[in-house]
């Protein structure tokens, strides 16, 4: 049987309302439970090298736990190494999400958030009412922004994973002196249809990251958007759940775009 470790919350660990939040809940991405509380975003945590976890110092940063201990592992690392993992699962599906190097939870000094295990949208009963993830965001002035992971001198490129905290991209172009840059803005164009001229690419929280300014005008009745069909064509979330649908659609996973109930007319 593993051991299940719990923790108890009060309403000071809650997170406050409004755009003044400064506290981060995080989901198990495949059963939608409970599984962390912090005080920055996964995306601007420092990440490793060897698996692309997210790096949590725990004396930087509040860590509140909801997950079952699964005991300890060993991996075999270059040059003969071994890396000792004691590792957490979901309470609610029991897949693996994060580790630790220490045994003891309260005296290690970081925990590591397994690549795309953890989600900032909770698992909803009706998929239709799912959002639009949290990296398509809704600017001023009818523009949408995307924050983008850009991974550069991969085979080609292309959308490998669009989840709430960015959508990741591949391109073939070295990061230096910008032809990643020019590269994804060219590729990202053909994936939306979209001029250049209709695209800005900013600096994002790290060396991979990357913010998108789209300006799309989508109010010609192409589609709607189911979560606040009131509004049809006029919604202000009309822009998002179109990127939305075209990200989703040029991944691997495209039938996400679906179970997020957008639909054409």
């Amino acid at each position: 049987m593993p051991k299940r470790t719990t923790h108890t919350y009060s309403s000071e660990d809650a997170a406050p309302d409004g755009p003044e939040s400064d506290l981060y809940v995080y989901y198990c991405k495949h059963c939608g439970s409970h599984v962390l509380i912090t005080d920055t975003q996964l995306q601007k945590m420092p990440r490793r090298k060897t698996d692309k976890a997210y790096v949590l110092d725990k004396k930087q940063h509040l860590a509140r736990l909801n997950i079952v201990e699964t005991g300890k592992f060993l991996l075999k690392r270059g040059e003969g190494k071994l890396e000792k993992q004691f590792r957490m699962a979901c309470v609610g599906c029991g897949l693996f999400v994060c580790y630790r190097s220490e045994e003891d939870l309260e005296a290690a000094p970081y925990i590591y958030v397994a690549d795309g295990a953890l989600s900032s949208v909770a698992a909803e009963t009706n998929p239709q009412d799912a959002p639009v993830p949290p990296c398509i965001s809704q600017l001023e002035g009818g523009l949408v922004q995307v924050a983008i992971e850009v991974e550069d001198r991969a085979q080609r490129s292309a959308i490998t994973r669009v989840n709430a905290d960015d959508v990741r991209v591949t391109v073939a172009a070295p990061a230096a002196r910008g032809e990643a840059n020019n590269e994804l803005l060219e590729y990202m164009g053909k994936v939306l249809g979209l001029r250049l001229t209709q695209m800005t690419l900013q600096r994002g929280w790290n060396n991979k990251s990357k913010l998108l300014v789209v300006s799309l005008n989508v109010t010609g009745g192409r589609f709607i958007c189911p979560g606040c069909l009131r509004k049809a064509f006029t919604c202000s979330a009309a822009i998002r759940c179109y990127l939305f649908f075209i990200l989703t659609l040029h991944t691997s996973g495209f039938l996400l775009c679906f179970a997020y109930g957008i639909l054409f007319v």
